[in-house]
Parts: structure tokens; C-alpha cells; sequence
């Protein structure tokens, strides 16, 4: 038998030795390093579906920038928001109001939303609060308009109901370089009351019925200078909760009042214009302009159709619950007026700027 030579044996353990080290780092590499590499993936994974999703977007109504009067009254226009993710999150949005309105001053309406992903986003209104310097002394004029034409195009106006557009945007174009104050219904109605001192430079636009020419030419216009306009509409021609309608709302320019439901026609005939409100049972009356300020959400004012009022109409409206009623006769708003028979200054074709300036100085 031959003899294994001592060297040979010490190679061979050599070799078995190397081939255990190798197996238990080929182990190690294959076996746990895997189960170690799926976890860090996993949470990569996670971690990078939860990125994807970015914070909600908050969108606020109405003016972005605002100014009330002190001891004025302040109307939160609201904010929409939405994500990706869970889509409409308005009714979570969280409204902190820091506005202090018996003290001047610039304040903050701060808007605040997490969606279920844990991300926030916040948006801000400012407010500001003033001081009346110039109070008024002589009452405050609430303008009424009708129909409108585009001039600049050529056209015409059948009846001095219509009025022009350049003339409109001119007026409007005054009004926000002179900074006048456009008191809201609320106001008026405290202010009527005693309550509230408003500048000398202050006034109120309002149109009647709603026609379609006030959404093409007049509502544009009021967005572009920032005065503010308030629409009487009759809520059986016009549904405020329209999409076109409810855009304007959004832009915080456009206000829409009644103008009744169903009573902006005859049936009285004899009595003033004959507007069916005149003479009207009374419970008939009420539903009437319940209907139509469910229908608006509001029932700040009212104007009068055709500007028909009488103790009967009166009495209708009181009952609906309005706060204030505007009629056609002539005359600005004063301190201690009967706040539901309110005058207004109608405009007419072929006025100038240079008196309505003069109107309002």
C-alpha cells in the first residue's frame, strides 16, 4: 500500500476547509442577505407610494382681499378643497378667523385642510378693517340698472333702460381708482338702522331681472375692477345654483337677491304697474319669496317688481322675512328710512361720467 505523503493531506484539508468557508458565505449571500434586500425594498415601495401624492389645493371664494368698515360686517365667501387621493375635502377644511372687526387693522382668515395621506395645506384671506375718517352725512346712493348693450361693437339700445357699455366700464373704472366703499346688504340694513357710520364715498350697485346681457357685459367688468354688483333676479327665470351663476357668486362680485319667484307679472291691474305682488293673497305672497330666498340662500334684500309696493307688498315681505325692500322711487339711502321701502337712482341712457361723478361727490 502506498503512504499518503503529509503534504498532500495538508492541501486536501486546505481544500475542505475553503469549501466550507465559500459554502457559508455563499449561504449568507443567497439566503439572508435576500430576506434583508425584501425588506428594504418593501419599505422603499411604501415609502414611494405615499410621495406620489401631493398635499391638497385649497381655493378660496370670493375676494382674496377684502375691506369692511369697523364695526362693519364681514362675510366669510368660504374655500373649496380637493386632492388626488380622497378628492373633495371641503367639509374638512378648518377656518381660524382672526379678524377683530371694532378695531382697525389688517387681519388674516387663515383656510387649513389634511387629507387622510397626513399632508396639510393652508391659504389666507386678508381683511382689512378700516376707520371711517369721512363719515357719510347726506345718505347713501344705491344705483339701479336694467339692460346693457356693447356700444363698442356698434350696437344700440332700443330704450333708455338699456345703458352703454363704455359708459359703465368708465364709471366702474372711477369708482376703483377713487377707492369707494361698497357696503353689502348687511351693512346697509345696519346702517339704516343706526348702527353704522359708512364713508361719504360709499355706494351700492344693483340690477334688475338678471338678463343676459347683465352676465355678458356687466359682470365681467365688475370682476375687472373690483366693484362689487348685486343682481335682483326672479328665481323662476334664473337658478342661482345654475354653474354660470354660481361662478359668479364665487368671484365674490356678484351677489343675487330676490326679485321674487313667480310675482314679476300682472294680475293687479289698476295698481301701479299692475305686478302681481300688489295684490297677491298673502300666504301666496310669503311662499313666493320664501321659494325664491331658499333658492338664492339669502334673504338679505329684495327689490320690488317693477318697483310696485304698497302696505300689502309690504307686509308680504316683512313676513318672508326680508331685511331690506328696494323700490324705483328716487333717492338715496338715509338714517332711519323704513328699511323695506328703500329709494334708488336709476340710470339711464345717454347719461355722462361727468354726472354721474357729480351724483356721487
Amino acid at each position: 500500500m502506498k503512504r499518503i505523503k503529509f503534504k498532500n493531506v495538508i492541501v486536501l484539508v486546505a481544500i475542505v476547509f475553503l469549501m466550507i468557508v465559500v459554502g457559508t458565505l455563499m449561504y449568507k449571500i443567497v439566503t439572508k442577505p435576500d430576506k434583508k434586500d425584501n425588506k428594504k425594498v418593501e419599505t422603499k415601495k411604501v415609502l414611494k407610494d405615499d410621495n406620489k401624492y401631493s398635499a391638497p389645493e385649497i381655493k378660496l371664494l370670493g375676494r382674496v382681499e377684502d375691506t369692511r368698515v369697523v364695526n362693519g360686517i364681514y362675510e366669510e365667501y368660504g374655500a373649496v378643497a380637493t386632492d388626488e387621493y380622497d378628492g373633495d375635502l371641503t367639509d374638512k377644511i378648518k377656518i381660524d378667523n382672526k379678524i377683530d372687526i371694532n378695531k382697525a387693522g389688517d387681519y388674516k382668515v387663515i383656510y387649513s385642510v389634511t387629507n387622510s395621506k397626513k399632508k396639510t395645506s393652508k391659504a389666507e384671506r386678508i381683511v382689512h378693517v378700516i376707520d371711517v375718517t369721512e363719515p357719510d352725512t347726506d345718505g347713501i346712493p344705491v344705483f339701479m340698472f336694467h339692460y346693457f348693450f356693447d356700444d363698442t361693437i356698434g350696437e344700440s339700445g332700443p330704450d333708455s333702460n338699456y345703458y352703454q357699455k363704455s359708459l359703465f366700464e368708465q364709471e366702474l373704472k372711477y369708482l376703483s381708482e377713487n377707492n369707494y366703499y361698497f357696503p353689502n346688504m348687511k351693512e346697509i340694513r345696519k346702517y339704516v338702522d343706526g348702527n353704522l357710520v359708512l364713508p361719504s364715498k360709499s355706494l351700492v350697485i344693483t340690477m334688475d331681472d338678471g338678463h343676459a346681457d347683465n352676465y355678458s357685459i356687466a359682470y365681467p367688468l365688475a370682476v375687472q375692477y373690483k366693484v362689487p354688483i348685486t343682481m335682483f333676479i326672479v328665481t323662476s327665470w334664473t337658478n342661482p345654483n345654475d354653474d354660470l351663476q354660481k361662478e359668479m357668486t364665487n368671484t365674490g362680485y356678484v351677489y343675487f337677491m330676490s326679485h321674487t319667484h313667480e310675482m314679476h307679472e300682472g294680475g293687479c291691474s289698476g295698481q301701479q304697474h299692475g305686478a302681481k305682488i300688489l295684490c297677491v293673497d298673502h300666504a301666496t305672497g310669503v311662499n313666493d319669496l320664501k321659494t325664491s330666498a331658499e333658492m338664492i340662500g339669502n334673504s338679505d334684500a329684495l327689490a320690488y317688481p317693477t318697483g310696485d309696493n304698497n302696505e300689502h307688498s309690504r307686509a308680504i315681505v316683512e313676513e318672508a322675512g326680508f331685511a331690506l325692500g328696494f323700490t324705483v322711487d328716487y333717492g338715496k339711502v338715509t338714517v332711519g328710512a323704513d328699511p323695506l321701502t328703500l329709494p334708488r337712482v336709476r340710470m339711464n341712457q345717454g347719461n355722462s361720467v361727468e354726472s354721474f361723478i357729480s351724483s356721487i361727490e
